[in-house]
């Protein structure tokens, strides 16, 4: 599986935290930030919740994929 780190922070405690979106499932709008919910492979779930917005993550996802290509 590709791997797609981004460095967010972690709403609750602030602190940095480096997410693997490949393993997301969806990111929804979460107060000012973003809830990223994951799949895992027992068919669990889990969530994280970030102070940054969808449109943020999205922006940093992209630029995680143009530097692999680069």
């Amino acid at each position: 599986m590709a791997s797609e780190w981004v460095k967010l922070t972690n709403d609750a405690s602030k602190a940095t935290i480096y997410v693997n979106l490949a393993n997301a499932s969806s990111v929804f709008p979460y107060g000012r930030g973003a809830e990223i919910w994951f799949l895992a492979n027992a068919g669990g779930e889990g969530k994280i919740q970030v102070s940054e917005s969808p449109d943020i993550i999205m922006q940093r996802l992209g630029e995680v994929k143009s530097a692999r290509r680069s």
